[in-house]
């Protein structure tokens, strides 16, 4: 499975999100108990440029333009080299827009008597996500069609041997929807769309994180999704998602998609089996529904954005799908309804 990942280089305090160039030269700052924390600065690889806020709408890339908050569990080896479990809080952690760096409030440390420590983290970190030590859950809430969620593997380091690099991987899938009528008359007959909601999607997201005391490496359990809600197509652009999309919408007007209009887009749980089903309202044409099959590549992916357009003919809908620049992956044949 191709993913789009954040990589992040992880030393003593903080975590320095890299690009495939070189970093600057890191700088060691020993404290007097003997702890260590090392500074990094870089960047982050990615493509498209979401909005501005701590917990950002939209897939989650280079262009953030405020500070960003992730989390993570850590957990400590003992005097003897054995893990038990993490700690009970999960770490505050932040990227910063301007260095594009990843730091701990308050500062976090390897331990001074070299034992080593392991880490693992998630995004977003907001109000309504939160992690159970004892069950190992990080509960996201309920999936809000906006909202990219991501999960690093399991890594482990100490002051001596720091840990090289943790990569976000993203957990979602996404479709974006653009709709037209290759007509005038054919536009009046179906009236502006009122709403798109997509059939069963709006669920519960939860992850469990390994055990403490499993390999460097090792990734999270899950996700695992819950609920049967309709998911609300976000009436906004994907690309800058701060660009809201007014509803009622008046479909674009030609003889191909690219007159389509865009009409939103959300992130949900991947789909491997199943088409998924669209749930057009539409202000004279009614309700409509219209399926959109699995890709032939493997399904509707993680981390891979779909971008659907709806061409509303005479004879009803034909939804044509593609791959769009989230990841690169095998385009989808048009499919008549």
């Amino acid at each position: 499975m191709k993913r789009n990942k954040w990589i992040l280089m992880v030393n003593g305090a903080l975590l320095s999100l890299f690009a495939a160039c070189s970093a600057d030269a890191p700088v060691e700052m020993v404290q007097d108990d003997g702890r260590v924390e090392i500074r990094v600065n870089s960047s982050i690889l990615s493509s498209v440029e979401p909005a501005t806020k701590a917990v950002l709408d939209g897939m989650i890339n280079s262009g953030f333009g405020t500070d960003l908050d992730v989390a993570f569990a850590r957990a400590d080896a003992g005097d003897e080299g054995s893990y038990t479990t993490y700690q009970t809080t999960a770490l505050n952690g932040t990227a910063a827009t301007a260095s594009k760096t990843l730091s701990f409030s308050p500062a976090e440390y390897y331990l001074a008597n070299g034992s080593k420590t392991k880490l693992i983290g998630w995004y977003p970190r907001r109000s309504g996500v939160t992690f159970t030590q004892g069950t190992k859950v990080v509960n996201f809430g309920t999936i809000d069609g906006k909202t990219d969620i991501m999960a690093t593997p399991l890594k482990e380091g100490d002051k001596n041997t720091n840990i090289a690099s943790l990569a976000f991987s993203h957990l979602l899938t996404q479709i974006s929807v653009k709709v037209y009528a290759p007509d005038a008359a054919t536009q009046t007959l179906w009236g502006k769309v009122k709403s798109i909601k997509i059939t069963g999607k709006k669920q519960g997201c939860t992850i469990t994180l390994p055990e403490a005391t499993a390999a460097d490496g090792t990734t999270i359990t899950g996700p695992s999704f819950t609920g049967t809600d309709d998911l609300d197509l976000v009436s906004a652009d994907p690309v800058t998602p701060s660009t809201a999309i007014t509803y009622p919408l008046e479909m674009g007007v030609g003889a191909t998609a690219d007159a389509a209009v865009m009409a939103g887009y959300a992130m949900f749980a991947p789909q491997a089996d199943d088409a998924i089903e669209l749930q057009i309202d539409l202000a004279t044409g009614g309700l409509q529904k219209t399926k959109i099959s699995v890709p032939v590549d493997g399904g509707f992916k993680a981390g891979t954005s779909y971008a659907v357009t709806l061409k509303f003919t005479s004879a009803g809908i034909t939804p044509a799908v593609s791959v769009t620049d989230w990841v690169n992956g095998t385009p989808i044949t048009d499919i008549e309804i």
